[in-house]
């Protein structure tokens, strides 16, 4: 319990010293992850002059977005104008549960072979990345690296989000792997399952992030959560009805606070959400419109003409955060609800102000462009 009120008050001391910083790419690079059977996904990946990277991966036509750079990998939600937030994987996804596990974790090894390839007119070398095991080398993945390469060092990206998915996962440090992977796949299914790099450009793209405070976010959840499984471990081991009344307790509000919903901040009749981009209009799956009304198609377009010069921008706000809070309805999603639900209750309270002060004719449009949406 000490150990969970010193990270507790860590964290609010680092989060008051951390910063959101605005981080710049200049290359982006484009792979196509092919599978076995001929189904192609795109996967895309940032890069800055400083060795930071946005990955994004499709899983099940939904997006999942990596940020990695010198302090390790996080997965990421990208939020309105290009801000990114910390999410944790292993709650929202139901991945990680290696995380739980005692002991150092999964040491995968790692040897280069003899064997090289080009791509993209770009020669790379083979390594194998694999788990030790008593019956030989276990699940092995092949991945072509060029490891000549100084100025980018893209590896860390795969350990990365292996202890995303995996959990307590790393590559021994005496491989030395530095470079540019330029493709993977497992080693027996090399030429027909893989991740391969099909295009590279340059990048003007840029996110805000504040990658100190998510990851103290995420630990100091991981570290509730494991608080958690400790005390059931030790409820189940020694059957005593006592230990679980103290587990209870030991969870406390502040963890429920963090699993059960967030301190609520009225913030709604702030001003407006700096930029204008909508969930809706990235949509990644041509499926997910049949969950969503038929005017958040192309909304934009069919919203009317008024002599009130800010009226439209209101109205296009409000009936995009509404479209994008139907997205949620989807299993995954990148909409950031509190901000979305703080804009709708905004706008709806204008459009309560903003009624006297309107001609008929606006008047009206409004009214029935409102009372016919579906």
């Amino acid at each position: 319990m000490k150990k969970f009120i010193f990270i507790y008050f860590l964290t609010h001391f680092i989060m008051g010293i951390s910063q959101e910083k605005k981080i710049s790419f200049s290359q982006e690079y484009d792979y196509v992850y092919k599978e076995k059977r001929g189904n192609s996904y795109p996967v895309k990946m940032y890069a800055s002059n400083n060795n930071e990277f946005l990955t994004k991966v499709n899983i099940k036509d939904f997006p999942l977005y990596f940020f990695t750079d010198a302090l390790g990998t996080s997965n990421v939600s990208l939020d309105m104008n290009n801000h990114l937030s910390g999410l944790n994987l292993s709650s929202f996804y139901g991945y990680g549960y290696r995380y739980y596990d005692e002991g150092e974790g999964l040491i995968l090894e790692s040897k280069k072979l003899n064997t090289k390839e080009t791509i993209l007119g770009i020669p790379c070398s083979h390594y194998l990345i694999y788990e030790k095991s008593e019956e030989g080398d276990k699940d092995p993945l092949q991945l072509c690296i060029d490891d000549r390469s100084t100025s980018l060092n893209n590896f860390s990206i795969l350990n990365g989000i292996l202890n995303q998915f995996i959990g307590k996962t790393k590559i021994n440090k005496s491989s030395g792997i530095r470079g540019f992977i330029l493709k993977a796949g497992p080693k027996e299914n090399y030429d027909d399952e893989y991740v391969l790099l099909n295009s590279k450009r340059d990048s003007e793209n840029h996110v805000y992030f504040d990658h100190v405070k998510a990851m103290t976010e995420y630990q100091r959840k991981q570290d509730s959560i494991m608080l958690v499984y400790k005390n059931e471990k030790k409820f189940y081991d020694n059957d005593s009805t006592a230990i679980a009344v103290d587990s209870a307790a030991a969870i406390s509000d502040d963890y429920m606070n963090d699993y059960g919903i967030p301190d609520y901040i009225s913030e709604y009749k702030k001003g407006p959400e700096e930029g204008d981009s909508f969930a809706v209009n990235i949509i990644p799956s041509e499926k997910l419109w049949k969950g969503l009304p038929e005017h958040c198609q192309n909304f934009e377009k069919h919203i009317p003409a008024f002599t009130h010069k800010e009226l439209k921008d209101h109205v296009r706000n409000y009936v995009g955060q509404i479209c994008d809070m139907y997205l949620t309805q989807a299993e995954y999603h990148n909409v950031a609800i509190k901000t979305t639900l703080d804009e709708i209750r905004r706008e709806v309270l204008y459009f309560n102000d903003i009624q006297e002060k309107l001609d008929q004719s606006d008047k009206k449009k409004l009214n029935n462009y409102l009372k016919n949406l579906d």
